[in-house]
């Protein structure tokens, strides 16, 4: 009975003093100074929405001022949506839609910060400026630690994800029968592309598009509580889609109904896709003071990772192609590259057409290289006068995943068709050595 006493005085005593932290180690600075996590924007828009055609401008350019920051200071994920009269928008699929009711989104532009932490329904003048303001507001709020990272594997007509999440809790005593420190998180995988054309009924014209929402590879998985220092990780094979599913009333931009599973108007272009790794934290619902207007008390985003930052926060320097030398022989054209990283290359890939450097129209073709040493070769059979253009996808030994921009072969097609190529998102993982523009904050 006496030592029963005892025990019961000293954990009443341990239950009242100060916490002490457990020895979980300390996050490097992975994101501006004075910022806790990378934030993530969820964009609702439609290309045939006045208003969302009326600030798309100004989003484009803070995500193209921003995109190549070595360390990847947030990340942005575009919904489209019908809208009104129009009807048309090529990326409004069901399950763009289904996130858009999610949030209880009653209206389009719309923009979601952190999940919801900050609602931003409409826009106008400013948006630039408001917009890099709601990050730097959600970028600075207080959320449980994690350590986020992802990476991307191209296999000729599939991707596949890994994706890896540490909570860094502070451990300790606390009070852990009242307020735990443990984590409720829900992960999802979303598959955007960048830099695509699409045609917008409003404009009336073709329109360059940013972080389009392609699919979302993991939905609302939830690893279950997590203590301090522990890890929970998994792998998604994403097969690249050519059908979308439309939602009720979608038409085609003559107005010919499109409902259900139709084929994918642009092709998906591996060379521009990335994965987008948002965790949520299913115990915070906490809101920005200024918050705008009418979103659900849906769970906050605490963390979220591209394969860009996850190189960048292991310090990985992405792999790159030093030298070309490509070669004809007869109808084939022979592709040849010197392939460089400290790591070693683990895959690489030529994605090919016949058209030009920007091509839409259609599937890019796929040709593994055979790897020897730190060389990669694939060939490509041609018709007489078609111009090869390609990109070279690879994967380095560390997981890091790199995009070149399109070339084409020396001496095949007329050059009619030869356009400027533009850069996809990949192209940045080459230059993230060389980039150092400073994230401007508010004063």
């Amino acid at each position: 009975m006496y030592a029963k006493l005892v025990l019961t005085l000293l954990f009443g005593l341990l239950l009242t003093l100060p916490s002490v932290a457990a020895p979980v180690a300390e996050p490097q600075e992975t994101v501006p100074a004075g910022w806790t996590h990378r934030p993530v924007m969820e964009h609702f828009t439609s290309l045939g929405c006045p208003p969302c055609m009326s600030i798309d401008p100004d989003v484009g350019r803070l995500w193209t001022d921003y995109r190549d920051e070595p360390e990847v200071p947030w990340t942005y994920v575009s919904f489209h949506q019908r809208n009104g009269a129009y009807a048309d928008d090529e990326f409004a699929s069901k399950e763009a839609k289904q996130r858009y009711e999610h949030y209880v989104v009653q209206g389009t532009p719309d923009a979601q910060f952190d999940g919801g932490y900050i609602e931003e329904l409409g826009g106008g003048d400013g948006t630039y400026e408001t917009y890099l303001d709601h990050y730097t507001d959600s970028g600075e709020r207080e959320v449980k630690p994690t350590e986020l990272r992802v990476w991307q594997e191209f296999r000729e007509d599939r991707f596949v994800f890994r994706v890896n999440l540490t909570y860094l809790g502070d451990g300790g005593l606390h009070d852990p029968f009242i307020d735990p420190d443990e984590l409720e998180p829900a992960v999802y995988l979303f598959v955007v592309e960048d830099d695509i054309m699409a045609w917008s009924s409003e404009e009336g014209k073709e329109v360059m598009q940013h972080n389009t929402h392609r699919e979302t590879a993991l939905h609302d998985e939830r690893p279950g509580t997590m203590q301090p220092g522990e890890e929970w990780s998994t792998e998604v094979e994403w097969v690249i889609p050519d059908i979308i599913d439309y939602v009720d009333g979608h038409e085609d931009r003559d107005g010919n109904p499109q409902e259900g599973a139709h084929p994918i108007p642009t092709p998906i272009n591996p060379a521009k896709t990335e994965v987008v790794a948002v965790v949520y934290d299913l115990n915070d619902n906490s809101r920005h003071s200024s918050k705008t207007s009418n979103a659900a008390d849906t769970p906050r985003a605490i963390n979220s990772a591209t394969p860009r930052s996850t190189a960048y926060d292991e310090q990985n320097e992405p792999p790159t192609v030093t030298e070309y030398d490509d070669r004809l022989e007869g109808s084939q054209a022979v592709i040849s590259a010197t392939l460089a990283d400290e790591d070693g290359i683990g895959s690489a890939y030529v994605i090919y057409n016949f058209r030009n450097g920007t091509y839409d129209d259609g599937k890019w073709g796929v040709a593994p290289m055979a790897l020897e040493g730190d060389h990669g070769t694939a060939v490509v059979e041609f018709a007489a006068g078609d111009p090869v253009w390609y990109r070279i996808l690879l994967v380095d030994g560390k997981g890091g995943f790199a995009a070149t921009d399109a070339r084409q072969v020396e001496g095949t097609g007329g050059g009619d068709d030869a356009e400027e190529a533009l850069p996809g998102p990949g192209i940045a993982l080459a230059l993230l050595a060389l980039t150092g523009i400073s994230l401007r904050r508010r004063v």
